[in-house]
Protein backbone atom coordinates (compact mmCIF):
# COMPACT_ATOMS: atom_id res chain seq x y z
CA UNK A 1 0.00 0.00 0.00
CA UNK A 2 2.76 2.18 0.92
CA UNK A 3 6.35 2.91 -0.89
CA UNK A 4 9.41 1.06 0.12
CA UNK A 5 10.89 3.39 3.45
CA UNK A 6 14.13 3.73 3.35
CA UNK A 7 16.45 3.84 6.51
CA UNK A 8 19.11 6.07 6.99
CA UNK A 9 22.07 6.08 8.87
CA UNK A 10 25.68 5.77 9.46
CA UNK A 11 25.14 2.00 8.23
CA UNK A 12 24.24 3.37 5.27
CA UNK A 13 27.47 3.34 3.84
CA UNK A 14 28.19 -0.41 3.85
CA UNK A 15 25.05 -0.73 2.03
CA UNK A 16 27.25 -0.46 -1.38
CA UNK A 17 29.39 -2.52 -0.73
CA UNK A 18 27.49 -5.59 0.52
CA UNK A 19 26.96 -7.53 -2.23
CA UNK A 20 30.93 -7.38 -3.18
CA UNK A 21 31.89 -8.90 0.26
CA UNK A 22 29.40 -11.47 0.27
CA UNK A 23 31.14 -12.50 -3.18
CA UNK A 24 34.94 -11.77 -2.02
CA UNK A 25 35.24 -11.88 1.72
CA UNK A 26 34.93 -15.38 3.54
CA UNK A 27 34.07 -13.33 6.85
CA UNK A 28 31.67 -11.50 5.79
CA UNK A 29 28.65 -13.26 7.56
CA UNK A 30 26.35 -15.47 6.00
CA UNK A 31 23.54 -15.49 8.32
CA UNK A 32 20.77 -13.85 9.95
CA UNK A 33 20.95 -14.52 13.60
CA UNK A 34 18.53 -13.33 17.02
CA UNK A 35 20.77 -10.60 16.78
CA UNK A 36 19.98 -8.72 13.62
CA UNK A 37 16.76 -7.66 14.70
CA UNK A 38 17.80 -6.10 17.68
CA UNK A 39 16.20 -1.99 17.75
CA UNK A 40 13.35 -0.46 17.35
CA UNK A 41 10.99 -0.87 14.40
CA UNK A 42 8.07 1.14 13.16
CA UNK A 43 5.26 -1.13 12.52
CA UNK A 44 2.41 -0.51 9.17
CA UNK A 45 -0.01 -3.80 9.91
CA UNK A 46 -2.94 -4.08 6.95
CA UNK A 47 -6.01 -5.59 7.90
CA UNK A 48 -7.65 -6.79 4.28
CA UNK A 49 -8.13 -4.98 1.26
CA UNK A 50 -7.28 -1.37 3.16
CA UNK A 51 -10.87 -2.38 5.42
CA UNK A 52 -8.52 -1.28 8.52
CA UNK A 53 -4.88 -0.06 9.81
CA UNK A 54 -2.56 -0.58 12.96
CA UNK A 55 0.11 2.01 13.25
CA UNK A 56 2.62 -0.04 15.70
CA UNK A 57 6.58 0.75 17.61
CA UNK A 58 7.45 -2.64 18.04
CA UNK A 59 10.79 -3.22 20.11
CA UNK A 60 13.35 -6.41 19.56
CA UNK A 61 16.40 -7.50 22.09
CA UNK A 62 19.34 -9.73 21.03
CA UNK A 63 18.03 -13.11 22.22
CA UNK A 64 14.23 -13.28 20.50
CA UNK A 65 12.00 -11.37 22.67
CA UNK A 66 9.83 -8.02 21.92
CA UNK A 67 7.30 -6.01 23.21
CA UNK A 68 4.98 -4.09 20.98
CA UNK A 69 2.21 -1.39 21.37
CA UNK A 70 -0.31 -0.39 18.87
CA UNK A 71 -3.79 1.47 17.90
CA UNK A 72 -5.93 0.16 15.41
CA UNK A 73 -8.00 2.19 13.34
CA UNK A 74 -11.14 -0.58 12.47
CA UNK A 75 -14.74 0.05 11.35
CA UNK A 76 -17.46 -0.13 13.80
CA UNK A 77 -19.44 -3.21 13.48
CA UNK A 78 -23.25 -2.16 11.87
CA UNK A 79 -22.07 1.46 10.78
CA UNK A 80 -24.04 2.68 8.49
CA UNK A 81 -21.61 5.98 7.80
CA UNK A 82 -18.39 4.27 8.25
CA UNK A 83 -18.22 5.03 11.55
CA UNK A 84 -14.10 4.21 12.80
CA UNK A 85 -12.87 2.88 16.23
CA UNK A 86 -9.58 3.45 17.97
CA UNK A 87 -8.43 0.92 20.01
CA UNK A 88 -5.08 0.10 21.57
CA UNK A 89 -3.43 -3.34 22.01
CA UNK A 90 -0.41 -4.51 23.31
CA UNK A 91 1.82 -7.50 21.81
CA UNK A 92 4.70 -9.68 23.74
CA UNK A 93 6.34 -12.95 22.56
CA UNK A 94 9.36 -14.15 21.35
CA UNK A 95 10.66 -15.12 17.60
CA UNK A 96 12.61 -17.49 15.74
CA UNK A 97 15.02 -16.57 12.93
CA UNK A 98 16.25 -19.14 10.65
CA UNK A 99 19.74 -18.59 8.57
CA UNK A 100 17.91 -17.36 5.32
CA UNK A 101 16.08 -14.56 7.29
CA UNK A 102 12.99 -16.13 7.77
CA UNK A 103 11.22 -16.97 10.86
CA UNK A 104 7.78 -17.50 13.19
CA UNK A 105 6.64 -15.04 15.64
CA UNK A 106 4.92 -16.46 18.54
CA UNK A 107 2.56 -13.86 20.49
CA UNK A 108 -0.15 -12.80 23.19
CA UNK A 109 -2.06 -10.03 22.13
CA UNK A 110 -3.76 -8.13 24.93
CA UNK A 111 -7.12 -6.27 23.48
CA UNK A 112 -8.32 -3.03 25.11
CA UNK A 113 -10.99 -5.35 26.70
CA UNK A 114 -8.16 -7.04 28.86
CA UNK A 115 -8.58 -10.18 26.84
CA UNK A 116 -5.56 -12.02 25.82
CA UNK A 117 -5.60 -14.13 22.37
CA UNK A 118 -2.14 -16.24 20.91
CA UNK A 119 -1.02 -15.93 17.65
CA UNK A 120 1.47 -16.70 15.02
CA UNK A 121 3.33 -15.12 12.48
CA UNK A 122 5.39 -15.62 9.58
CA UNK A 123 8.21 -12.95 8.70
CA UNK A 124 10.65 -12.72 6.13
CA UNK A 125 13.73 -10.17 6.57
CA UNK A 126 13.37 -8.28 3.03
CA UNK A 127 16.15 -5.03 3.75
CA UNK A 128 19.30 -5.66 5.85
CA UNK A 129 22.83 -4.33 5.78
CA UNK A 130 26.10 -5.28 7.13
CA UNK A 131 26.75 -3.12 10.39
CA UNK A 132 30.01 -4.38 13.04
CA UNK A 133 30.58 -7.37 10.87
CA UNK A 134 26.88 -8.58 11.19
CA UNK A 135 23.72 -8.76 8.95
CA UNK A 136 21.00 -6.42 10.69
CA UNK A 137 17.43 -6.72 9.11
CA UNK A 138 16.10 -2.99 8.51
CA UNK A 139 12.63 -4.38 6.69
CA UNK A 140 10.71 -6.94 7.42
CA UNK A 141 7.33 -8.13 6.37
CA UNK A 142 4.79 -10.43 8.02
CA UNK A 143 1.49 -12.80 7.79
CA UNK A 144 -0.54 -13.72 10.74
CA UNK A 145 -1.37 -17.34 10.31
CA UNK A 146 -4.91 -16.77 11.37
CA UNK A 147 -7.43 -14.50 10.78
CA UNK A 148 -7.24 -10.78 12.89
CA UNK A 149 -8.81 -11.54 16.52
CA UNK A 150 -9.31 -7.31 16.59
CA UNK A 151 -11.14 -7.08 13.07
CA UNK A 152 -13.96 -9.43 13.02
CA UNK A 153 -15.32 -11.42 9.98
CA UNK A 154 -12.39 -13.62 9.09
CA UNK A 155 -9.40 -10.72 7.52
CA UNK A 156 -6.25 -11.03 7.15
CA UNK A 157 -3.50 -9.63 8.56
CA UNK A 158 0.08 -8.53 7.13
CA UNK A 159 2.47 -6.25 8.46
CA UNK A 160 5.81 -4.08 7.21
CA UNK A 161 8.58 -3.30 9.64
CA UNK A 162 10.90 -0.96 9.20
CA UNK A 163 13.64 -0.05 11.38
CA UNK A 164 14.56 3.43 12.51
CA UNK A 165 17.61 5.36 14.03
CA UNK A 166 17.65 5.38 18.03
CA UNK A 167 16.58 8.27 19.98
CA UNK A 168 13.82 9.90 20.49
CA UNK A 169 11.64 12.14 18.41
CA UNK A 170 10.04 15.40 19.40
CA UNK A 171 8.21 18.55 17.53
CA UNK A 172 11.34 19.85 15.57
CA UNK A 173 11.52 16.22 14.46
CA UNK A 174 8.61 17.02 12.03
CA UNK A 175 10.07 19.91 10.21
CA UNK A 176 10.33 21.11 6.53
CA UNK A 177 8.54 19.97 3.29
CA UNK A 178 7.01 17.11 2.79
CA UNK A 179 5.00 15.71 -0.38
CA UNK A 180 2.12 13.71 0.80
CA UNK A 181 -0.33 10.67 -0.81
CA UNK A 182 -3.81 10.51 0.40
CA UNK A 183 -5.44 6.68 -0.51
CA UNK A 184 -8.93 6.31 -0.10
CA UNK A 185 -10.66 3.14 0.01
CA UNK A 186 -9.26 0.75 -2.30
CA UNK A 187 -8.16 3.23 -4.31
CA UNK A 188 -11.02 5.41 -4.90
CA UNK A 189 -9.36 8.40 -5.07
CA UNK A 190 -6.10 10.03 -4.40
CA UNK A 191 -4.61 13.17 -3.17
CA UNK A 192 -1.57 14.39 -4.01
CA UNK A 193 -0.54 17.36 -1.67
CA UNK A 194 2.58 19.67 -0.48
CA UNK A 195 2.89 19.80 2.80
CA UNK A 196 4.81 22.20 5.17
CA UNK A 197 5.69 21.20 9.14
CA UNK A 198 7.04 24.18 11.29
CA UNK A 199 8.88 21.92 13.13
CA UNK A 200 6.79 24.33 16.55
CA UNK A 201 3.37 21.84 15.98
CA UNK A 202 2.18 23.53 13.11
CA UNK A 203 1.12 22.30 9.27
CA UNK A 204 -0.13 23.59 6.34
CA UNK A 205 -1.16 21.19 3.54
CA UNK A 206 -2.60 21.73 0.30
CA UNK A 207 -2.70 20.20 -3.44
CA UNK A 208 -5.49 18.71 -5.74
CA UNK A 209 -7.88 15.66 -5.24
CA UNK A 210 -8.54 13.15 -7.94
CA UNK A 211 -11.90 11.69 -7.18
CA UNK A 212 -15.13 10.09 -8.46
CA UNK A 213 -18.25 12.20 -9.94
CA UNK A 214 -20.72 10.07 -7.87
CA UNK A 215 -23.13 11.30 -10.79
CA UNK A 216 -21.33 9.88 -13.58
CA UNK A 217 -22.37 6.87 -15.60
CA UNK A 218 -19.11 6.81 -17.14
CA UNK A 219 -16.30 7.13 -14.23
CA UNK A 220 -15.74 10.69 -15.02
CA UNK A 221 -13.64 12.08 -12.57
CA UNK A 222 -13.52 15.68 -10.65
CA UNK A 223 -10.41 17.10 -9.69
CA UNK A 224 -10.22 20.11 -7.09
CA UNK A 225 -8.04 21.67 -4.32
CA UNK A 226 -8.37 20.82 -0.86
CA UNK A 227 -6.52 22.59 2.28
CA UNK A 228 -5.29 21.65 5.52
CA UNK A 229 -4.24 23.80 8.09
CA UNK A 230 -3.71 22.57 11.78
CA UNK A 231 -1.33 21.45 14.55
CA UNK A 232 0.26 18.07 15.36
CA UNK A 233 1.56 16.40 18.92
CA UNK A 234 4.61 13.88 18.15
CA UNK A 235 5.57 11.44 20.99
CA UNK A 236 9.06 10.34 21.87
CA UNK A 237 8.28 6.76 20.16
CA UNK A 238 7.50 8.66 16.96
CA UNK A 239 3.65 8.07 17.17
CA UNK A 240 1.81 10.84 17.32
CA UNK A 241 -2.04 13.21 16.47
CA UNK A 242 -2.66 15.86 13.69
CA UNK A 243 -5.50 18.14 14.56
CA UNK A 244 -6.95 20.02 11.64
CA UNK A 245 -9.31 22.21 9.95
CA UNK A 246 -10.06 20.86 6.04
CA UNK A 247 -11.40 23.26 3.65
CA UNK A 248 -13.10 21.92 0.63
CA UNK A 249 -13.01 22.17 -2.71
CA UNK A 250 -16.34 23.97 -2.48
CA UNK A 251 -15.20 26.48 0.11
CA UNK A 252 -17.00 24.68 3.45
CA UNK A 253 -15.02 23.70 6.45
CA UNK A 254 -14.95 20.45 8.54
CA UNK A 255 -12.54 19.32 11.38
CA UNK A 256 -10.25 15.81 11.15
CA UNK A 257 -8.56 14.29 13.84
CA UNK A 258 -5.20 11.68 12.42
CA UNK A 259 -2.81 9.55 13.81
CA UNK A 260 0.48 8.42 12.97
CA UNK A 261 3.61 7.26 13.30
CA UNK A 262 7.32 7.95 11.74
CA UNK A 263 8.17 5.52 10.28
CA UNK A 264 11.66 6.29 8.69
CA UNK A 265 14.17 8.92 9.75
CA UNK A 266 18.31 10.62 9.73
CA UNK A 267 19.89 12.51 12.50
CA UNK A 268 20.74 16.00 11.40
CA UNK A 269 22.29 18.31 13.36
CA UNK A 270 21.94 15.87 16.58
CA UNK A 271 18.62 15.63 16.60
CA UNK A 272 16.32 12.99 14.57
CA UNK A 273 14.30 14.25 11.73
CA UNK A 274 11.40 12.12 10.35
CA UNK A 275 11.61 11.88 6.94
CA UNK A 276 9.16 9.18 6.37
CA UNK A 277 5.57 9.62 8.25
CA UNK A 278 2.07 7.01 7.67
CA UNK A 279 -1.13 8.80 9.31
CA UNK A 280 -5.01 7.32 9.47
CA UNK A 281 -7.44 9.30 9.63
CA UNK A 282 -9.80 8.48 12.92
CA UNK A 283 -12.82 9.59 11.06
CA UNK A 284 -14.60 8.81 7.41
CA UNK A 285 -13.26 11.51 5.02
CA UNK A 286 -15.14 14.64 4.95
CA UNK A 287 -14.68 15.01 1.31
CA UNK A 288 -15.64 11.83 0.17
CA UNK A 289 -19.47 10.60 0.70
CA UNK A 290 -19.90 7.19 2.41
CA UNK A 291 -18.12 6.38 5.26
CA UNK A 292 -14.56 6.12 2.98
CA UNK A 293 -11.39 4.69 5.36
CA UNK A 294 -8.22 7.30 4.40
CA UNK A 295 -4.68 6.79 5.21
CA UNK A 296 -1.29 9.41 4.48
CA UNK A 297 2.14 8.81 3.52
CA UNK A 298 4.01 12.03 3.73
CA UNK A 299 7.78 12.06 2.16
CA UNK A 300 10.59 15.03 3.16
CA UNK A 301 11.58 16.47 0.03
CA UNK A 302 14.38 19.33 0.09
CA UNK A 303 12.52 22.42 1.20
CA UNK A 304 11.33 24.94 -1.14
CA UNK A 305 12.51 28.10 1.34
CA UNK A 306 16.08 26.91 0.63
CA UNK A 307 17.55 26.95 -3.11
CA UNK A 308 18.93 23.64 -3.92
CA UNK A 309 22.51 24.35 -4.43
CA UNK A 310 24.47 23.59 -7.84
CA UNK A 311 26.82 20.98 -7.55
CA UNK A 312 29.81 22.25 -8.90
CA UNK A 313 31.58 20.02 -12.15
CA UNK A 314 34.16 17.48 -10.91
CA UNK A 315 37.80 18.79 -11.03
CA UNK A 316 39.63 17.35 -8.69
CA UNK A 317 40.25 13.70 -6.93
CA UNK A 318 38.65 13.53 -3.64
CA UNK A 319 39.30 10.51 -0.96
CA UNK A 320 36.24 9.19 1.05
CA UNK A 321 36.70 7.19 3.88
CA UNK A 322 33.94 5.33 5.95
CA UNK A 323 31.88 4.55 7.68
CA UNK A 324 32.27 7.98 9.96
CA UNK A 325 32.03 7.87 13.76
CA UNK A 326 31.72 4.05 13.97
CA UNK A 327 31.50 2.49 17.42
CA UNK A 328 32.05 -1.29 17.20
CA UNK A 329 32.00 -4.25 19.45
CA UNK A 330 32.81 -7.34 16.49
CA UNK A 331 36.36 -7.80 16.28
CA UNK A 332 35.98 -7.12 12.22
CA UNK A 333 34.42 -4.60 10.48
CA UNK A 334 34.59 -3.31 6.88
CA UNK A 335 35.59 -0.30 5.61
CA UNK A 336 34.59 1.74 2.36
CA UNK A 337 35.57 3.79 -0.15
CA UNK A 338 33.55 3.68 -2.82
CA UNK A 339 32.51 7.16 -1.97
CA UNK A 340 35.70 8.81 -3.27
CA UNK A 341 36.24 10.23 -6.73
CA UNK A 342 38.07 11.17 -9.76
CA UNK A 343 38.94 14.26 -11.52
CA UNK A 344 38.41 12.25 -15.15
CA UNK A 345 36.03 10.07 -13.75
CA UNK A 346 38.41 6.60 -14.33
CA UNK A 347 38.91 3.87 -12.04
CA UNK A 348 40.61 4.85 -9.01
CA UNK A 349 43.30 2.69 -6.86
CA UNK A 350 42.93 2.28 -3.07
CA UNK A 351 45.43 1.48 -0.69
CA UNK A 352 44.40 1.80 3.37
CA UNK A 353 46.98 1.88 6.13
CA UNK A 354 47.36 2.57 9.33
CA UNK A 355 48.13 6.10 10.72
CA UNK A 356 51.06 6.81 13.27
CA UNK A 357 50.29 6.16 16.93
CA UNK A 358 47.27 4.58 16.17
CA UNK A 359 46.45 0.49 17.43
CA UNK A 360 47.70 -1.74 14.71
CA UNK A 361 44.68 -3.93 13.70
CA UNK A 362 45.07 -6.23 10.59
CA UNK A 363 43.67 -5.27 6.82
CA UNK A 364 42.44 -7.45 4.70
CA UNK A 365 42.41 -6.21 0.97
CA UNK A 366 43.90 -3.25 2.19
CA UNK A 367 44.11 -2.03 -2.23
CA UNK A 368 40.24 -2.56 -2.63
CA UNK A 369 37.21 0.01 -1.96
CA UNK A 370 36.21 -2.46 1.01
CA UNK A 371 38.46 -4.11 3.01
CA UNK A 372 37.71 -5.30 5.82
CA UNK A 373 39.85 -5.02 9.35
CA UNK A 374 40.52 -7.17 12.09
CA UNK A 375 41.35 -5.58 15.54
CA UNK A 376 44.03 -7.06 17.75
CA UNK A 377 45.04 -5.11 20.47
CA UNK A 378 42.26 -4.81 22.08
CA UNK A 379 39.92 -1.76 23.03
CA UNK A 380 41.55 1.76 21.59
CA UNK A 381 40.48 4.30 18.66
CA UNK A 382 41.71 2.86 15.85
CA UNK A 383 42.61 5.19 12.59
CA UNK A 384 42.86 3.61 9.00
CA UNK A 385 44.66 6.04 6.26
CA UNK A 386 42.81 5.98 2.83
CA UNK A 387 44.78 7.12 -0.38
CA UNK A 388 43.60 6.88 -3.98
CA UNK A 389 45.06 7.59 -6.82
CA UNK A 390 43.43 8.59 -10.10
CA UNK A 391 44.68 7.33 -13.52
CA UNK A 392 46.86 10.88 -14.22
CA UNK A 393 49.07 9.92 -10.92
CA UNK A 394 47.15 12.81 -8.60
CA UNK A 395 46.15 11.50 -5.17
CA UNK A 396 44.19 11.88 -2.20
CA UNK A 397 44.26 10.96 1.42
CA UNK A 398 41.02 10.73 3.92
CA UNK A 399 41.34 9.04 7.81
CA UNK A 400 38.59 7.27 9.52
CA UNK A 401 38.36 6.29 13.39
CA UNK A 402 36.34 3.27 14.56
CA UNK A 403 35.84 3.35 18.16
CA UNK A 404 36.52 -0.64 19.15
CA UNK A 405 35.09 -1.40 22.47
CA UNK A 406 34.92 -5.20 22.15
CA UNK A 407 36.83 -7.76 24.00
Amino acid sequence: MFANNRWIHSAAMLLVSSVTAFQANAQTPACYTLESLQGSFATIGTYGPQIAIALAVRNHDALGNFSATAINNIPRAGSTTGERIITPNTNAGTYAINCNGSGVVTRVATLADGTSVPNFDDFLVTEGVVENGKLRATTIVDAQRTPSSIVLGGVFLKRKYTRRPEGCFTQESLQGSYGVEGFYGVNVALALQAETLDGKGNLIRSGELNQPNVTSATGARIVGTVRSEGTYTVNCNGTGIISRIVTRPDGTKATALDDFIITAGIESNGKLLATTIVDAQRDPSVILPGGVFITRLHTLRPSLSVPTPTVPSQTVTTALAGPKNLTATSKSVQLDATGSTSADGKPLTYAWTMAQGSPVAAILSANTGTPLVQFSQGRGAYTFVLTVTDSSGATAQDTVTVDYRGN
